[in-house]
């Protein structure tokens, strides 16, 4: 606490001298609301300019003059029906007049733009009945001076022309050219009415053909998706499959582990047992053949001593053969172990000639354990073999006393290289053995959890795919169909035609071209439409800038702390309050977070109930707001403490590079080469991120990762201003004492 003590002090001085200076106090009233006014007005200035399109003013002149032609004997003007239908719209501001005005009124800036029609733009429309047809042109000024976002606006008013025209010369053309057929098939002689029967007859097939190729070429495209669909649901059932397949392998994974460690305990087991029967049988030996010294010199000529004392040797000798034998079956169950675990191995691997190895390692010793076995068996049946000659008073003691310590010596040498073998290969391999089987355990229990997390996304992922690919499909399956249906009802029509004509059944014929114009024609100007889903709707563009503009009032709100804020605290309140530099550092900092998060709460909470953004996790909103702040503050406060008034101008430049590459305004993929480089560095960036999942709808973990990435900037602001301070503390009295000495700065 004693460390914390001035740091405290420190903060509790900066509050008390403002809460009792009124002059102070107000400033920092201004500090806190100023900010806010940059989000809110901005916000509000943009809550739905695209409701104001109407405001626009731009120019229609139709000078079309018309066109009746011998196909259709009745004056038409697409033109005119062009202007009649766009003066009718509300999304721009058209004023119908002359060309002349148009024009002008362009370049005086009276009009943002003006689309003129020239005269004879019917007569190319009308040509594409016939052999040799034009590509009729309407001409479009555009006054970009004016203003950079009206040109974009107006630009597309001249696409809705584009739209509006193409369909309103279907509409046209299929309801004059019905109607006409109605109203003046009576005044057409026989030979003029069959020769337009049998025009509109191929307009028909080459109309039906077209809406078939187009309805082709949609079904291609369903097809396409379709394959996507069966690829993306295959690698569902792929992926459901590996993970059932994981989850198997992952229990035996878990199994061998188990099975290995097991054989690790086994081998670790045997080769203590192993190690202690070959250092008893070793010194042992020793005292076998001193037992076989003792015995003869003891007993003399006295066979019925010698021949007890012979059979105590004997005894011992077979303890130790038993000892070697029992030594023998844990080999022997050790080898098992080594070739269990060898043939688990693949063939060739590393493991596989590793554990081959140890196999001849093991056989090698049981061969000199059965070895020392036969010798102690020998010993043993020769001791016997000497007590019955000692019974039978045949043989010679001393002869047999230098035969039986011959065998005890062989039984001793076997004995002891069978411990020289163990010690020397085996030991040290089977000891690497335990251990290798223990790492191999545990890399099984990893490998499992890794591939059942990994395959488990994968199936999550390709769910997701498929749902959107049926959507797309389902779109094109429809618009297909519903060309299709157009085409069905265009060829009907065509085959009553030729029908007709055939016959030679004019009456017929008059009633066939005599049906509904109108239902005719918007059907034929507007085969298709649209259905548009909103995925995260958001309700008004104020509601999809305020991310950008309170962000960016947070920056601006730290600025203005840095520039009427000093970062360092006086000698005063150094002297006063016992501060180190560590302490001035953090308890200035405190102030400056304290009125950050003022600032903070002010202009999220006037978003939220002043000017009434959409918000669908207000607290998350606020705690977005909160954390970017603290990140901000922190990263201005540690440049303008390191640098000083270097340090605000370059708060300032990182505000302005921020406010261009952060895609506020335009997605992050339309920015030049350099800001999308630096786009996953800003601040500014991922603090939008978090607030629009917070405003607008959280998907997954990307509200987590957001914050998660934002708060990663505190780390190397804190670096920055306890770390870089103290070597450029002198470079930053140079700059101010030179900046005092223009007594301008």
């Amino acid at each position: 606490m004693s460390s914390m003590g001035p740091f405290l002090r420190l903060a509790k001085r900066d509050f008390d001298h403002v809460t009792h200076n009124v002059i102070a106090l107000v400033v920092c009233i201004g500090m806190v609301v100023i900010p806010s006014f940059y989000a809110w007005f901005n916000i509000a200035g943009s809550w739905d300019p695209y409701g104001n399109t109407a405001n626009l003013k731009v120019a229609l002149a139709n000078s079309d003059e018309g066109y009746k032609s011998s196909l259709l004997p009745v004056q038409i003007n697409i033109g005119e029906r062009t202007v009649t239908e766009l003066s009718a719209s509300e999304k721009v501001g058209y004023v119908v007049t002359d060309e002349e005005d148009a024009v002008e009124g362009v370049k005086s800036g009276k009009y943002y733009a003006a689309i003129v029609i020239p005269k004879d733009f019917s007569r190319k429309m009308l040509t594409v009945l016939t052999d040799d047809s034009e590509k009729p042109e309407v001409i479009y000024y555009n006054n970009a001076k004016r203003n950079a976002i009206a040109s974009i606006v107006t630009s597309k008013a001249s696409t809705a022309v584009k739209e509006t025209i193409d369909e309103t010369f279907s509409a046209t053309v299929t309801e004059v050219g019905a109607a006409t057929l109605s109203q003046f098939g009576d005044y057409l002689n026989d030979a003029e009415f069959q020769a337009l029967a049998s025009k509109l007859g191929e307009a028909a097939e080459r109309s039906s053909g077209s809406m078939r190729d187009a309805a082709s070429t949609l079904d291609t495209y369903s097809s396409l998706v379709g394959s996507m669909r069966s690829i993306s649901s295959s690698a569902t059932g792929v992926a459901d499959q590996s993970l059932q397949s994981v989850l198997d392998a992952g229990g035996t994974l878990r199994q061998t582990a188990s099975g290995v460690r097991d054989l690790d305990s086994g081998i670790n087991g045997a080769t203590d047992a192993v190690n202690s029967t070959l250092q008893k049988s070793s010194s042992s030996f020793d005292d076998v053949e001193s037992a076989l010294d003792d015995a003869f010199d003891t007993a003399g000529s006295k066979s019925d001593a010698l021949s007890g004392r012979l059979g105590q040797v004997k005894d011992v000798v077979d303890g130790k053969r038993a000892e070697l034998q029992a030594l023998d079956d844990q080999i022997n169950s050790q080898d098992q172990i080594i070739r269990t675990l060898h043939d688990r191995q693949e063939a060739g691997s590393v493991a596989y000639e590793r554990t081959d190895e140890y196999i001849l390692q093991i056989d090698g010793l049981k061969s000199d354990v059965e070895d020392a076995i036969q010798r102690l068996q020998a010993l043993s049946d020769s001791i016997q073999q000497t007590r019955d000659d000692l019974s039978t008073y045949k043989g010679d003691a001393e002869e047999a006393r230098t035969k039986l310590k011959a065998l005890a010596a062989d039984g001793k040498s076997a004995v002891s290289k069978v411990s020289d073998s163990y010690e020397g290969d085996l030991k040290g391999s089977l000891g690497t053995l335990a251990s290798s089987i223990d790492d191999a355990a545990s890399t099984a229990d990893q490998v499992s959890g890794e591939l059942k997390d990994a395959v488990s996304s994968l199936s999550t992922a390709t769910t997701n795919a498929d749902k959107s690919l049926q959507g797309a499909q389902d779109s094109l399956d429809s618009a297909s169909a519903k060309l299709r249906e157009g085409a069905d009802k265009l060829d009907d029509l065509r085959a009553r035609i030729s029908a007709a004509l055939a016959s030679g059944n004019l009456d017929t014929l008059r009633a066939i071209l005599s049906a509904d114009p109108s239902a005719l024609a918007a059907f034929i100007s507007s085969p298709v439409q649209v259905e548009r889903t909103a995925v995260f709707p958001v309700e008004n563009n104020g509601s999809a800038m305020a991310p950008f503009y309170t962000t960016l009032c947070l920056w601006v709100g730290g600025v203005v702390l840095a520039a009427l804020v000093r970062c360092e605290p006086s000698e005063r309140a150094m002297w006063e309050t016992g501060a180190k530099p560590r302490h001035a550092y953090f308890g200035r900092l405190v102030f400056f977070l304290a009125i950050g998060f003022m600032q903070t709460l002010v202009a999220l909470l006037g978003d939220l109930f002043f000017l009434g953004i959409q918000c669908e996790h207000p607290i998350l909103f606020l705690l977005t707001g909160t954390l970017a702040s603290t990140v901000f503050i922190n990263i201005i406060y540690a440049l303008t403490y390191s640098f000083g008034d270097v340090g605000k101008a370059i708060a300032v430049v990182l505000m302005v590079i921020q406010v261009a590459g952060s895609g506020g305004t335009f997605p992050m993929q339309m920015l030049p080469n350099a800001f999308q480089s630096v786009y996953p560095w800003l601040p500014f960036v991922h603090s939008e991120n978090a607030m629009r999942a917070a405003m607008f709808g959280i998907y997954g973990n990307d509200y987590a990762i957001e914050m998660a990435k934002l708060a990663c900037f505190l780390l190397p602001a804190l670096l920055l201003g306890l770390l870089l301070r103290k070597p450029v503390v002198r470079l930053n009295h140079w700059i101010e004492e030179k900046l005092e000495s223009t007594k301008l700065m």
